[in-house]
């Protein structure tokens, strides 16, 4: 009985450890375009990013993680660092630095900056605005087991 409890402890603790798509978009850059997307929690500390720039074909990929995993019980509306680091089917690199609810990797807002000093401003948004900005693309990120390991 104590191990079948176990088990059950542990799948409930990595179901909670996923998630769904999160939708993000920028507020300002400097370029005047207009990105938006959506990240996936890999696990407590890691979520794969995918990436548009409305009106083009540019797409982006990476990763946010958090600098330092909470040491929190609770993980209500506390708020931690995390970086997101993103490769662009054009060549450019963007590094940004994000704030992201804890527990959940919601309702954050980040700001950064590519190699040629263009800056961006990004905040989360609900999947309906996502819908309106969308031109057809589709989210989709990569199967767990073919992921890179950290």
């Amino acid at each position: 009985m104590k191990k079948a409890l176990k088990l059950l402890f542990v799948l409930s603790l990595m179901v909670s450890a996923t998630g769904c798509n999160q939708y993000i978009r920028t507020q300002n850059t400097s370029d005047g375009h207009i990105y938006y997307g959506a990240y996936n929690r890999r696990d407590m500390i890691h979520a794969d990013v995918k990436l548009f720039q409305k009106g083009t074909k540019k797409e982006c990929d990476g990763v946010v993680f958090l600098n330092a995993p909470s040491r929190s019980i609770t993980l209500k509306n506390d708020r931690v660092s995390a970086k997101m680091k993103l490769g662009c089917n054009d060549g450019s690199l963007m590094d940004i630095d994000w704030q992201l609810r804890k527990g959940s990797f919601k309702d954050g807002f980040g700001e950064g900056k590519d190699q040629l000093n263009n800056v961006y401003k990004f905040t989360t948004m609900p999947k309906s605005e996502f819908n309106i900005l969308n031109e057809g693309h589709k989210i989709e990120f990569a199967k767990e087991n073919s992921l890179l390991k950290y």
